[in-house]
């Protein structure tokens, strides 16, 4: 039997896609890294499918996006919070956390929307105390589980879901399963049955990491989090999401492929 390396993210909204996944079969490994580490093993072949940021998906020709599952929002996203010291448009020096690269690609984005200028990022632990000191960052990105802990400092943030909505009208996706062409429909079978049983249980997953993770979130905000702020359904408009933010991309100056689409897996009968 063939093996099948599964990469995993080990945040709150990542637990209704990974919770279920199978540890103890027979061929299956399951390993869990942040998004950018995902994505690295991933182009390295240390792992078939992971899930990983979406900017990821257009990096190989032989990439393939798993149909259905992602993270996404459609609107406030709670969990990626540039946190800051001066007004949006007096950013320019900024301490990113680089464990996702869709968040910081988007907030690069975003900023060229409102055509602000570029604006140096400088990769460092997620740590609010940069905002202040002798040498202070002007704003510093956070994302996932460090983001929802920090929410109830005093500083003023902007959640770059909210900003994204209100700039196209369009979800955002943040994440996908994403590996190449050959990977098994074994191992995508997996993956949907995942999803579709950790959707149904999002409360009691919510639950259960508030128990283990004391004092990020409560009960019912933990709750409210999985249920109201994060989507992970990749339907229509989600795809539409992923093609206008590769145009936005290009138009902003990336270098990435000019005729890249969203190239999905076959949907496993």
């Amino acid at each position: 039997m063939d093996r099948t390396c599964i990469g995993v993210i080990p945040y709150l909204n990542a637990l209704p896609l990974v919770a279920d996944l199978p540890r103890d079969l027979p061929g299956v490994e399951i390993v869990e890294g942040l998004p950018s580490t995902l994505a690295r093993q991933l182009r390295g072949g240390e792992i078939d499918v992971g899930l990983v940021p979406q900017v990821e998906a257009c990096v190989l020709p032989d990439y393939r996006i798993v149909p259905g599952p992602c993270i996404a929002c459609d609107g406030p996203v709670r969990s990626i919070l540039l946190f800051r010291r001066v007004p949006w448009t007096e950013v320019r020096r900024i301490a990113v956390d680089r464990s996702s690269n869709s968040s910081v690609e988007l907030l690069k984005v975003l900023r060229r929307i409102d055509d602000l200028p570029d604006s140096p990022v400088e990769s460092v632990p997620p740590d609010l105390g940069r905002l202040e000191g002798s040498d202070p960052f002007d704003a510093v990105l956070l994302i996932g589980d460090p983001a929802l802990a920090a929410a109830r400092s005093s500083w003023e943030r902007d959640d770059l879901g909210e900003l994204w909505k209100e700039r196209t009208g369009l979800p955002f996706v943040f994440a996908a399963w994403v590996g190449r062409q050959g990977l098994s429909s074994r191992a995508r079978q997996l993956l949907e049955e995942a999803w579709r049983n950790g959707t149904a249980k999002k409360n009691d997953l919510a639950c259960q990491f508030v128990d283990e993770n004391p004092g990020i979130l409560s009960a019912a905000e933990a709750c409210e989090y999985l249920d109201e702020n994060i989507s992970y359904h990749l339907g229509p408009r989600q795809v539409e999401a992923l093609e206008q933010f590769h145009r936005l991309r290009l138009q902003f100056g990336s270098a990435v492929d000019s005729a890249w689409q969203p190239r999905f897996f076959e949907e496993v009968s």
